[in-house]
């Protein structure tokens, strides 16, 4: 099985839809209420529209060539800093995708934007399992009142 990091396009929409709206998902979010399709529909049009905004699929190719979407990754960009924002789809979690897609994020921003240089993620505290793919990315935690944050030098 191979792992790629694909651009998010128009066509991407109702995926990351479904994605957004499942329950595990909300829970996790820092709004857990459920997405209306319009809501959804004008942040995707305006987050695809920003060059500030990488947005990716995970996507893994067997060597009979299907290819299956396993999750998304954004990283918003703002003073040289990313911002980590990833979900796994519900069928391929707890398979170590998450850190994959993390690290893999990592090296596409040091490919693509030398004006960043740290990696960010905020966690809630009840989230153990996003707490742990930062962690097992080398990432330093830092307690805040309400979430966990989680910072990366990903240049020097």
């Amino acid at each position: 099985m191979k792992l790629t990091l694909r651009e998010v396009t128009g066509k991407d929409i109702d995926l990351l839809f479904q994605w957004a709206n499942d329950p595990v998902t909300r829970q996790n979010a820092f709004h857990t209420e459920q997405i209306p399709y319009e809501t959804h529909r004008v942040w995707f049009v305006k987050m695809l529209a920003d060059r500030d905004v990488l947005k990716y699929i995970l996507c893994s190719t067997t060597n009979a060539g299907e290819v299956q979407n396993i999750g998304q990754i954004r990283l918003s960009i703002e003073d040289g800093e990313a911002l980590i924002d990833y979900s796994i789809d519900p069928e391929k979690r707890g398979q170590g995708f998450g850190a994959r897609m993390v690290l893999m994020a990592e090296e596409k921003l040091r490919e693509t934007r030398t004006d960043v240089n740290v990696c960010k993620g905020q966690v809630k505290l009840e989230n153990i399992a996003s707490a742990k793919v930062f962690e097992k990315c080398g990432y330093d935690m830092d307690e805040k009142e309400q979430y966990l944050e989680f910072i990366k030098r990903i240049r020097s």
